[in-house]
């Protein structure tokens, strides 16, 4: 029986430019033979974007479904949440790009059908989610919003080309542009301002990256990084860096591993955080791996937000 009793409706949102997608179309009937068996009627649409979002919803609304599985990677999941967030619709995620934060965090199985059979067996839970604002909008975020270095790279990483580079050499896409980035640039430093949940009172810093992260594994280089953020956490919780960013990263991705102390990081929880830029120097900010712009940045959590299917217990 399905987990979800009263959903009748599946729709399945599929990014054909996904990494793995190429082999979905011969899943499909299998994918639909085993949803319909659970007692549902799928339909299926394709997605080209993160900012498909308005077209996701609307047509998921037409068809009256309250279940959307969301085939591809972490952009069209992003895309999914600006168009679920809110809503009565439940999210599943069956993981088809490179990374696949969120789906790995929720022991989502990379073989389509093997996912789908999982996320069946899966609950559906309300869970916040946290907003970014950015001169160039307003998102909703699942896995990780951030600004200094990561935007940067985000930033370079959206322009042409970037999806045949990952499409071809995936994470190394990633790590490649890291490193020159990070050895070939000055990261400027940016004022941080946040407040607890608990308190009324803003406190003010200074940093070269901000990283907000909802899950406890960021995968690659960053594992490690955010093993004590959740899903389920009421609260941002957000990682501070303080320059210089040659010494201040190098130790962040160290002490993740390792346990080790790092000076020049603060961990706080907070319900709302602004960064603003100290000189004319872009800092560029991102959330769930897609560019967001420059600052100023705003961040803050959305209580009780998304439903998303997890495992129970």
């Amino acid at each position: 029986m399905p987990v979800l009793g009263s959903v009748r409706r599946a729709t399945l949102i599929v990014n054909p430019a996904a990494g793995r997608a190429r082999g979905l179309a011969a899943e499909m009937p299998a994918i639909r033979m085993l949803l319909e068996a659970h007692g549902y009627a799928v339909d299926c649409i394709e997605t080209s974007a993160a900012d498909d979002s308005a077209r996701l919803l609307s047509a998921a609304a037409a068809r009256r479904s309250l279940l959307v599985i969301a085939c591809g990677g972490d952009g069209t999941v992003h895309g999914a949440v600006q168009g679920l967030a809110h809503t009565d619709a439940v999210l599943g995620v069956v993981p088809l790009g490179t990374a696949n934060a969120l789906a790995r965090n929720l022991g989502v199985p990379l073989e389509p059908v093997a996912a789908v059979e999982r996320l069946l067996t899966y609950t559906s839970r309300r869970i916040p989610l946290g907003g970014v604002a950015t001169a160039a909008g307003t998102r909703f975020f699942a896995v990780m919003a951030g600004c200094g270095p990561d935007g940067a790279l985000v930033q370079e990483l959206s322009g042409v080309g970037s999806g045949r580079l990952k499409a071809r050499f995936g994470r190394v896409a990633y790590y490649i542009h890291a490193g020159r980035l990070f050895w070939t640039r000055r990261w400027p430093g940016f004022r941080v301002e946040y407040r607890r949940a608990d308190s009324a009172e803003w406190v003010s810093c200074a940093a070269v990256a901000v990283m907000a992260s909802r899950i406890p594994d960021l995968g690659g280089l960053f594992s490690g990084t955010t093993r004590e953020s959740r899903l389920e956490q009421t609260q941002l919780r957000v990682q501070l860096l303080r320059g210089p960013a040659q010494f201040a990263f190098p130790a962040w991705m160290v002490s993740g591993r390792t346990g080790l102390p790092n000076p020049w990081l603060t961990t706080v929880d907070v319900a709302e955080l602004r960064c603003s830029p100290m000189d004319a120097r872009p800092v560029y900010a991102q959330g769930d791996a897609e560019p967001l712009g420059t600052l100023p940045m705003r961040l803050w959590i959305e209580q009780e937000a998304l439903s998303l299917l997890m495992p129970g217990g």
